[in-house]
């Protein structure tokens, strides 16, 4: 299975290559860059891709990773008040019923389990 994994790995890294070198080949001729606040001459297409790609990249995962957190926090928060609910309730579990609380609870389960109510 180690073998299996191994080759995986070395065919998409081969086909990673490949793929890329093809894109450099193809996207080889040079442009000039005109920004707002500056201009850069004779660029290659495949690196101006590269850069926008990446710059494209980088702003997601920072919008997306403001989001991811937020949501990890708001996780955490339920997760420690569902918490703090179980617990009390396994405390309450545990009290004794009073005799008038333990009549009245019985006799509600009476009527509805015999449509009296």
């Amino acid at each position: 299975m180690k073998w299996l994994r191994t080759g995986l790995v070395s065919a998409l890294t081969l086909a990673l290559l490949l793929v890329t070198w093809k894109f450099r080949a193809g996207n080889a001729g040079a442009i000039d860059v005109d920004l707002v606040w500056a201009r850069l001459p004779n660029v290659e297409v495949w690196w101006a891709l590269s850069v926008a790609v990446g710059f494209g990249i980088a702003i997601g995962a920072f919008f997306v990773g403001f989001a991811w957190l937020r949501q990890r926090i708001l996780n955490r928060r339920y997760r420690r008040a569902i918490a703090k609910l179980e617990s009390e309730i396994h405390q309450l579990r545990s009290l004794p019923l009073s005799g008038s609380v333990r009549a009245e609870v019985d006799e509600s389960v009476r009527r509805v389990s015999f449509g009296q109510g």
